[in-house]
């Protein structure tokens, strides 16, 4: 099975944000999407989220919000079982 789209929604000067990208597995290939680019506005846009305090998880079309919520779901997908 491949390995989903991971995307982690962030903002500068996050605090949250920046404890999940200090806490989270590093070899499961999150790209990391800066929602206060242009580019990181447009995705936001596309999983309907430009209204959502970060930082967000997109995992395939599901959304995680919260800390304890994406790191457990961080470490679910490293263990190779992310499907629920």
């Amino acid at each position: 099975m491949p390995m989903p789209e991971i995307l982690l929604f962030t903002k500068p000067g996050c605090q949250k944000c920046d404890y999940i990208k200090e806490k989270m597995p590093k070899d499961i290939g999150v790209q990391i999407v800066d929602m206060s680019s242009a580019e990181g506005l447009a995705e936001a846009a596309y999983f309907e989220i430009l209204n959502r305090n970060a930082p967000i998880l997109a995992v395939d079309e599901q959304l995680f919000e919260g800390a304890i919520p994406i790191l457990e779901k961080l470490k679910m997908l490293q263990r190779g079982n992310g499907e629920s």
